[in-house]
């Protein structure tokens, strides 16, 4: 059924694959640029149809700072230019007109500005008519500005705009009343939320109600997803929730409409998208970063090529994440986004390249210099590829992780990579390699902690399998690696204390992952203590300082989690020009700097 036609509307879909709006961060100054020109034109060949990204229908309502507008006609000549492109890949054009300002709540308003709220959307919808797009999606959901109106807890008001469902659905109805006078003869469809996941929120009942009214005054078709911004797993789930998370709550909407439902949100794989077709769960699959990691992933499974599929492992460290720090949208699996003209480039002048380590910088820079044209050779200590990806994928609803290893290891064969395991490397035979550069990828070493202690485990070694013999455990640092390895060892049955130096555990760790991680430790109560100053350690006692008391913690075995520092066994080639340090051995970061960085290479050589 994937690739059976479909209709929404008066159109008519080749398929059953839609590309959902995803924020890039790639316009300037809200005007299509050539490199989000590149971006969809990547992807755009395979769908049925492309719905672009939230573009704000008013300046009030953007929210990110390169973010896609749609609010002036000044932009229709661009956005005829993404249309058009669109168009030459065989997909429909679409596109999201949305508002988000989180500063103000619905009481803000006067209704007087209400109308003129509802204005600016459906003028939108003029100006993505004039600029030959086929079909415009109202983002009603995620706890925009719409979805603020129709829910609960975010809607005070006392007015026709406020108080009973009726009254909290009637901007969306307004605003879709609206477009379709404007513009009758545009496909019109509706993103909104199964649920808000929230206490006092928009939930499933109302979702419902919504979707029956939204078909009854004109909606062409329906895009489920669910969650606001404190509950945003629910609409970009990471590693930590199931596949498929609002397969039920989209059943039971379908259920209710005459119209065509989109799916959307950790769909699964190739086999689970049939399934969904098939147990008319919904009429079309929903894709967002599988395509942003997979630009091919709908043509290698037209092809029977779905083994080559690089599915999304659900990181959000590069898509998410960057997007929210106003960086542009890149992926950890696929550094080429929003790049793709420069990856294209390929050498005059094919360089004999060694590269020294096999974690994800290594690997990485090895796929892409072989990529490029170069003739490259990984050395690698361990009797496998993925460096300390091996140990990551180790922790709790981290398994996805591994897929990295995989897909990297794939490319690696496909650029013929010459792969060279068990060879750990002196300074004497890297300098005796006849090869015009030599990469040192080598990555990091655990950190020191500066207290003595006879004996512990460090928490690398810990998730690689050597496990603490003790019951009751401290682990020492709250990081990711130390939460990680705390339910890790609490999942086995151990009595787990974190003690963390600095005011909270988690510093720096995606606040969405943060959240999911701290409350799985608690539900394993595990003992979490902050703002601790280790003293000494000595006859199975700990003793701590915590706000300037003196505090005793027993306990049978130590874990260390502190961070990693650079491996500085190669230091000394460091000032040669024909030694290139990336990844860990220079500068400790996250895979994704790492990955990236090794690509990066690429483009300099």
């Amino acid at each position: 059924m994937l690739f059976s036609k479909g209709r929404i509307g008066n159109l008519e879909l080749k398929n059953r694959f839609v590309m959902l709006p995803t924020v890039t961060n790639l316009a300037q100054d809200g005007f299509v640029s050539s490199r989000e020109m590149e971006y969809y034109n990547r992807r755009a060949k395979d769908v049925s149809l492309v719905i672009v990204e939230a573009s704000y229908v008013n300046k009030f309502g953007k929210f990110f700072v390169n973010q896609l507008g749609i609010d002036d006609d000044n932009k229709i000549d661009g956005l005829k230019k993404l249309s058009y492109l669109l168009h030459k890949n065989g997909a429909k054009a679409g596109i999201q007109l949305a508002m988000h300002n989180p500063k103000y709540k619905p009481v803000d308003f006067t209704r007087e500005e209400i109308e003129g709220f509802i204005e600016d959307f459906a003028n939108a919808a003029v100006r993505a008519k004039k600029a030959g797009f086929d079909l415009v999606e109202l983002h009603f959901a995620h706890g925009w500005f719409v979805n603020q109106f129709l829910s609960p807890d975010t809607n005070k008001r006392t007015d026709e705009y406020g108080g009973t469902f009726e009254g909290r659905a009637k901007f969306a109805l307004e605003i879709l009343r609206k477009v379709k006078e404007y513009v009758p003869d545009i496909t019109v469809i509706c993103r909104i939320n199964a649920s808000d996941f929230t206490s006092d929120g928009f939930n499933i009942q109302e979702s419902i109600k919504l979707s029956k009214m939204l078909e009854e005054d004109g909606a062409d078709g329906l895009n489920i997803s669910a969650g606001v911004g404190a509950t945003a797993e629910y609409h970009i789930s990471p590693m930590g929730l199931d596949d498929k998370p609002l397969l039920e709550l989209i059943k039971r909407i379908k259920d209710n409409v005459n119209i065509p439902i989109i799916a959307a949100n950790k769909l699964g794989y190739a086999n689970d998208w049939e399934k969904i077709l098939k147990d008319n769960v919904a009429d079309f699959i929903g894709i967002a970063r599988g395509l942003i990691g997979d630009p091919d992933c709908i043509a290698k499974l037209k092809e029977g090529n779905s083994e080559d599929i690089r599915y999304c492992i659900h990181c959000n460290q590069a898509c998410l994440a960057y997007i929210l720090k106003g960086l542009p949208v890149s992926c950890l699996m696929n550094p080429e986004v929003g790049r793709e003209l420069e990856f294209q480039v390929k050498t005059d002048k094919s360089l004999n390249i060694a590269v020294i380590g096999g974690g994800p910088a290594g690997m990485s820079a090895a796929k892409y210099l072989a990529k490029k044209g170069h003739k490259v050779e990984l050395f690698e200590k361990e009797d496998k590829l993925g460096g300390q990806l091996n140990v990551a994928k180790i922790p709790p609803h981290k398994e996805e992780i591994g897929r990295v290893i995989e897909y990297l290891e794939r490319d690696l064969r496909k650029y013929n990579v010459s792969i060279h395991l068990n060879r750990k490397m002196t300074i004497e035979e890297i300098k005796d390699l006849p090869h015009d550069r030599v990469i040192i990828a080598t990555g990091s070493v655990p950190a020191n902690l500066n207290v003595n202690m006879d004996a512990f485990y460090w928490a690398i070694d810990v998730l690689a399998g050597k496990l603490p013999q003790g019951q009751d455990i401290i682990v020492i640092g709250g990081g990711l690696t130390g939460l990680e390895t705390a339910e890790f060892l609490a999942q086995k049955g151990k009595n787990i204390t974190i003690l963390e130096a600095k005011d909270e555990v988690g510093d720096g760790i995606f606040p969405m992952i943060r959240k999911l991680i701290i409350n799985r430790l608690k539900k394993l109560n595990v003992n979490i203590i902050t703002k601790a100053k280790i003293n000494h350690i000595s006859d199975k006692k700990l003793s701590y300082n915590l706000e300037g008391v003196e505090k005793i913690q027993e306990f049978d075995d130590i874990v260390v989690a502190v961070g990693n520092k650079p491996d500085a066994t190669f230091k000394e080639l460091i000032d040669d020009d024909k030694y290139l340090f990336i990844g860990d051995c220079k500068e400790v970061a996250s895979a994704v700097e790492a990955i990236r960085e090794g690509a990066e290479l690429s483009l300099k050589l």
